[in-house]
């Protein structure tokens, strides 16, 4: 089994072309202590010398769990000392960063990924079952095509785009790493938040999906070749959108006659791809207001805080108006 999640790791290496990001470089595993990062690091250990990286670990300690994030680190650093690696630990606060209408997953999401941002590679340790987990939750609470998709095997990160983010273990289950652990002798520790049915990712892991492997035992299985399907779907969406994009100045704003003539699809991808080139994070619902705009011919709508689309003379564009908010 042990060579097996190696295996797959290599497959991984070669399917998307990662030797080219990785090859000189340190891969920095993001380790939580827990059974998959573990096998995460223990696994590109093992790999390293063949394929030319070399490898470090960077550990986040949320400050959510009081003495068990404290033990978590101290776990993470004995573990580290023991395999001879370097160790950066990033201690963060993650409920003073917590915004208003923001769930405490999502900041600490958030935080973990300030972090990855400022590293050349991070291997993250999703497994085919957490990939499972995030369609569903997704589709729980409504996605589009690009959430169906699921977790990305490799992704930039940064404004700059020279950061990347791997998953090695992307295609390894989870009864996988747990033989991984056993046949290495490997130690790990369990976040308890992740026993409690207050967050729904976890009722998703421990409720819905045993009664949907009921119907079908291979579901994880199932679902990431789905994801690979509409993976393609999207990829060729955001091509044809990418080459209209050339076609329009996004510095000055769209003409309308020149949106109105593309299907829904494609003008979704425009408007979000608009939405994005201005610094704006585009929702459904800004992109829902924007296409009653443009069907419209004229309006304005308030995206954010000073931040305004609107159609005026035929030309959709985005306008910074400073406006007094009641707090």
């Amino acid at each position: 089994m042990s060579r097996l999640v190696c295996e797959k790791i290599k497959v991984e290496i070669m399917r998307y072309n990662l030797l080219k990001a990785i090859k000189m470089n340190t891969i920095t595993v993001a380790i939580s202590g827990g059974a998959d990062s573990v096998v995460l690091l223990h696994a590109l250990l093992q790999l390293r010398e063949e394929h030319g990286f070399g490898v470090d670990a960077c550990h986040i300690n949320h400050n959510l769990r009081g003495a068990e994030s404290d033990a978590d680190e101290a776990f993470v650093r004995d573990l580290c000392k023991q395999f001879g690696i370097k160790l950066t630990v990033h201690s963060i606060d993650v409920k003073a960063l917590q915004q208003k209408h923001q769930g405490i997953e999502e900041a600490a999401r958030n935080a973990r990924y300030s972090v990855f941002v400022k590293q050349a590679v991070t291997a993250t340790a999703h497994t085919m079952s957490d990939n499972t987990e995030t369609v569903l939750l997704n589709l729980i609470r409504g996605t589009g095509l690009k959430g169906l998709c699921g977790i990305p095997p490799v992704r930039t990160c940064g404004g700059d785009g020279n950061g990347i983010i791997i998953r090695p273990l992307l295609y390894c289950e989870r009864s996988e790493i747990e033989e991984y652990c056993y046949e290495h002798g490997l130690s790990f520790v369990t976040d308890s938040s992740n026993l409690s049915l207050d967050f729904t990712r976890n009722k998703i892991r421990r409720t819905l999906l045993p009664l949907i492997k009921e119907i079908n035992p291979s579901f994880d299985a199932t679902v990431t070749r789905t994801c690979e399907i509409l993976k393609e779907d999207s990829d060729f969406l955001e091509q044809s959108v990418t080459e209209i994009a050339r076609k329009c100045s996004f510095d000055n704003g769209i003409k309308v006659e020149s949106l109105i003539k593309y299907q829904k699809p494609l003008l979704t991808r425009i408007i979000m791809q608009f939405l994005s080139h201005n610094n704006i994070s585009p929702s459904n619902r800004m992109v829902s207001q924007i296409l009653e705009l443009i069907e419209i011919g004229k309006g304005k709508i308030n995206l954010q805080k000073h931040k305004f689309a609107l159609i005026d003379d035929g030309i959709l564009e985005i306008q910074t108006i400073f406006q007094n908010y009641r707090n």
